[in-house]
């Protein structure tokens, strides 16, 4: 079980006030390795010894996802496997190699973590931009490719900047794939399978660049999400059109809101910042209180006073007054680096990816199943897109996708998979539906409305898995790097047990 899978409500949130060291997991301490040559000891050790080695980046991914239920090794880039170097320059772009455990941003439960350290301030330093960001950026730029993060938008991807990946493979040998390749294709979202991601070579463009855009809060009928008479809404075609933009969706009976954020790049350099209001300590820490109460209000008595309270407050946390911001990249793509997600607002979620001709049939089924106000919640929905990609397991190979974040805040009372399991029983049927490597998926063999989650389902979705797989045995013959919890998802067979008497 996930550590935040259930919680029986007792938890008090100045507990996780005092979380300001690096989060652990709880199971095996991390192990720092500093460069290449300490890392193939380590697997060679392990492929010796029969254990198993994971990597863990920021911990953003589900604990389970990186370490499984009993890891014996886990390690954590550091030294010069979190490095920045400049390999070229033209004209429209500049070549970096950066460590695979370098943050893209400030990881705040990392002590030597700092915004001078990370990915993106070296990068605007040297006056290059890159073109999206997911929606914090404390993860490490192995964890983000690995898992198949991305941001908000189907004009860039993270996949366009990427040049090589290089990794130790479970041989202990150095690997390189470029980009073009099978092998590239393969690696670039292979969730730690195929071996360590060290370096990464980005080609990165130039100039660096501002984001303009507006922020704000309206009904549900006067957004892009609302159905009119013919069953269509406006969303696939402001996902198509705008350059980056996502929602948040209040779906509660006595809410019904929806904030919208839209940007584009801009020439200007009149810097308005972005303000998120949970990035206030005091407002985050009363939205987070309100949300426990309103969930335990929800669970335990379930009336129309409670909905009515619900939307109220939610309402007080929505203004509808719009925000206009201009100001850097890195400081306006990554909209939620402002709110406290790894103590006030640690949240949850699991991510589901359709491709984005299933626009309006998603919205349909969304709005028949939150008429139940349990299924409603006392949170948010989040809705956006991605770029088609060419890695073979990312949610969006070979198609641009819309996106639906369910979130279930980790400090209330209840089960999350309870929760999630509303919208799994029914998304489930839409066609292509694909899920967020790094998030909640349902169980092995769990059966959602007229569909069960297991390997099947997954070769269906997925149409290069097993040749992805077939690599993945190349790379990773004694299987140093499968966990309990990717072997159940990718059915993988423990291998055969070597001859030791001879």
């Amino acid at each position: 079980m996930d550590k935040h899978e259930h919680n029986d409500g007792g938890k008090e949130l100045y507990n996780y006030f005092l979380r300001t060291e690096f989060a652990t997991l709880g199971l095996t301490e991390p192990r720092e390795v500093n460069n290449e040559d300490e890392l193939i000891q380590l697997v060679n050790s392990a492929r010796e010894t029969k254990r198993v080695i994971r990597v863990e980046g920021s911990g953003h991914s589900v604990t389970r996802a990186i370490a499984g239920d009993n890891p014996d090794i886990v390690v954590r880039l550091c030294g010069k496997l979190r490095s920045f170097k400049i390999i070229s320059k033209s004209v429209s772009s500049k070549v970096v190699k950066v460590g695979g455990g370098c943050y893209l941003g400030k990881n705040p439960q990392d002590k030597t973590s700092t915004w001078e350290n990370s990915l993106n301030v070296q990068l605007a330093k040297i006056d290059c931009a890159i073109p999206i960001l997911g929606g914090i950026t404390h993860q490490s730029l192995a964890g983000f490719l690995m898992t198949g993060s991305a941001g908000g938008t189907v004009a860039h991807s993270f996949e366009d900047v990427v040049k090589t990946i290089y990794f130790i493979n479970g041989k202990g040998e150095r690997i390189q794939a470029e980009r073009g390749t099978d092998l590239f294709n393969a690696v670039g979202v292979s969730l730690g399978l195929y071996g360590i991601i060290t370096y990464v070579e980005l080609e990165v463009p130039t100039p660096s660049f501002n984001v303009e855009g507006t922020e704000q809060t309206v009904s549900y009928n006067e957004s892009v999400i609302a159905l009119g008479d013919n069953g269509k809404s406006r969303l696939q075609e402001t996902l198509e059109t705008t350059e980056y933009y996502r929602l948040l969706w209040f779906p509660q009976k006595y809410a019904q809101r929806v904030t919208e954020w839209k940007g584009k790049k801009s020439d200007s350099n009149k810097i308005h910042p972005y303000k998120n209001r949970l990035g206030n300590p005091d407002i985050a820490a009363a939205a987070s209180m309100a949300l426990k109460i309103l969930q335990r209000a929800l669970t335990d008595l379930p009336c129309e006073t409670t909905y009515k309270l619900i939307g109220t407050i939610l309402n007080i946390f929505t203004f509808e007054r719009p925000q206009h911001f201009n100001d850097v990249w890195y400081k306006t793509i990554p909209l939620d680096d402002q709110t406290p997600v790894d103590t006030l607002f640690d949240t949850e979620f699991t991510e589901m990816w359709f491709p984005i001709d299933q626009t309006d049939k998603v919205l349909k089924i969304l709005n028949n199943l939150l008429e139940n106000q349990q299924a409603a919640g006392n949170y948010c929905l989040e809705l956006y897109a991605a770029k088609r990609s060419p890695f073979w397991m990312s949610a969006s190979y070979d198609r641009d996708v819309v996106r639906v974040d369910v979130f279930w805040f980790v400090h209330q009372k209840g089960k999350l998979r309870d929760f999630f399991n509303f919208y799994w029983n029914v998304l489930m049927e839409v066609e292509g539906l694909r899920f967020h490597w790094g998030k909640y998926l349902p169980l092995v063999n769990q059966t959602c409305g007229d569909k069960t989650f297991n390997f099947e389902y997954l070769k269906n979705s997925y149409p290069m898995l097993e040749k992805w797989l077939e690599k993945r045995a190349e790379m990773d013959p004694d299987q140093i790097f499968v966990n309990d919890y990717w072997r159940k998802i990718f059915d993988i067979k423990k291998p055969a047990p070597s001859d030791d008497s001879s």
